[in-house]
């Protein structure tokens, strides 16, 4: 079907690939010439593999440079700067202490528990670092270990609160108990819960983080959409994320994770048809917008060039009836992203208003005014509109944005179904305290190890 590159999970060496359709899936199929063969899930179906395929607005630009040194790729991340994607995320891993013993944890192998802990100082660097890339990343993220297990992180988090920090991502895996004891190892749910109302109390927005392990929580994505649903006026999106087979997951017996397609089926089902599969769509659909609204932007945002196969995404509101409705049932996508897509490939040619009347048009054209009036309402949509068009923010959505979370799902790769293509434009990039920047997968999958020990072997060398 398509050939691609990946690596050998034993030795990690590069080797062919290849993508096979076989029983309704798409595989992905190499050999090592030392390991033997392997194959794995890729894709679950192939339909909605072209799917999303078809709304890859990024790969039909044309316009991007495909690494120089991509014979080195994923191996030379340290030394490369022509990964084609610009960093949507900044990921800063600020400890490697931890509280919890989490089974399915991607960043720790096994008992080690490296001391790997940044000093203030060179956070500060990898902010500054960070705030220097053109275009800046929208958004920055602490991860770890625990963030708050280091005793200066109230300091640390005073920096970020000068650079505009106005979230939290919260794990939320489960309402059962029994889950978190088992994958996490303590029963968390009180603490949840008292997060969120802490949350509330202080008008700190959230972001719920959902781990999905075969077997054990997927159904339960329906109730926990609900939660986020009730509880719009704080909870901005859930990201629910299949199980890694990485760090401490490596060896997990549920060797088949879910991939999108899995998630965006249960959705369907769970919500009864309130969200069907098909409402959920790359991330890439976004680029032909944000290549429109660089113009009207005094800070430009990267490119969410990441490839169809990284995530599917969509955001949903709830109406004053308690009812949730994807916003392509507001918007005719089909409709609205091809007059986009035409309108972002004459950019050069056009001028500031005569871009913003289309992107204006564009908008109007496309909806389903019957749907609008009825959930949301002429006159605030229209308020809404125009002030996205004349300042493009979440914040220019007024008190809309307390009835809208997002909903996504973001499958990492293991290395087992590692693609090179995937990688190359991957948009979540970890920093690193001698500020390189390398991508999510290739730094979990390759890299980590071998750069947390080395910080350890020259911290203990400069002591």
């Amino acid at each position: 079907m398509k050939k691609t590159i990946s690596i050998c999970p034993e030795c990690l060496k590069k080797i062919p690939a290849e993508l096979r359709i076989n029983d309704g899936k798409i595989l992905i199929v190499k050999n090592c010439s030392e390991h033997g063969s392997f194959i794995a899930t890729h894709w679950q179906s192939p339909f909605i593999y072209n799917f999303s395929k078809r709304f890859d607005y990024f790969e039909s630009f044309k316009d991007f440079t495909i690494p120089q040194r991509s014979a080195d790729c994923p191996a030379n991340c340290l030394s490369c700067d022509d990964h084609i994607s610009d960093t949507v995320i900044g990921v800063i891993d600020v400890t490697k202490r931890c509280d919890l013993q989490c089974s399915v944890c991607f960043s720790t192998f096994g008992e080690n528990n490296i001391r790997y802990e940044p000093k203030l100082k060179e956070i500060e660097n990898i902010l500054k670092f960070l705030n220097s890339l053109n275009p800046k990343p929208p958004a920055l993220l602490f991860s770890g270990g625990e963030p708050l297990e280091r005793e200066d992180m109230p300091e640390i988090i005073g920096l970020l609160k000068e650079k505009g920090l106005n979230i939290v991502y919260l794990q939320f895996d489960s309402f059962s108990d029994s889950f978190y004891k088992k994958i996490r190892g303590k029963k968390l749910l009180k603490v949840k819960f008292d997060a969120i109302k802490n949350c509330r109390k202080y008008d700190i927005e959230i972001i719920l983080v959902n781990t999905l392990v075969k077997g054990l929580n997927e159904n339960e994505i329906g109730s926990i959409i609900t939660f986020a649903a009730k509880n719009s006026d704080i909870i901005r999106g859930i990201i629910f994320q299949p199980i890694a087979f990485t760090g401490r997951a490596t060896n997990h017996k549920s060797r088949e994770s879910w991939r999108d397609w899995h998630f965006a089926e249960e959705v369907e089902s769970q919500t009864h048809g309130e969200i069907k599969a098909t409402d959920l769509f790359p991330l890439s659909i976004m680029v032909s917008p944000i290549k429109i609204m660089r113009k009207f932007m005094k800070k430009p945002w990267p490119l969410f060039s990441c490839s169809p196969q990284c995530g599917v995404v969509n955001w949903i509101y709830v109406s004053k009836y308690g009812k949730i409705i994807p916003i392509n049932h507001f918007v005719n996508f089909e409709k609205f992203f091809e007059n986009i897509q035409r309108t972002a490939s004459k950019i050069k040619s056009k001028g500031r208003m005569s871009l913003l009347s289309s992107l204006f048009f564009a908008s109007i054209l496309s909806l389903s005014w019957p749907l609008v009036i009825k959930e949301i309402g002429f006159f605030t949509l229209m308020k809404a509109i125009l002030k996205m068009h004349i300042a493009p923010s979440y914040q220019s959505l007024g008190h809309l944005r307390r009835r809208i979370f997002l909903l996504g799902s973001m499958a990492f790769m293991d290395r087992y179904n590692f693609d090179l293509n995937r990688v190359k434009r991957c948009v979540v990039h970890y920093a690193t305290p001698d500020l390189k920047i390398i991508p999510f997968c290739a730094y979990n999958n390759v890299h980590r190890m071998k750069i947390e020990n080395d910080y350890i072997s020259k911290k203990n060398h400069n002591f």
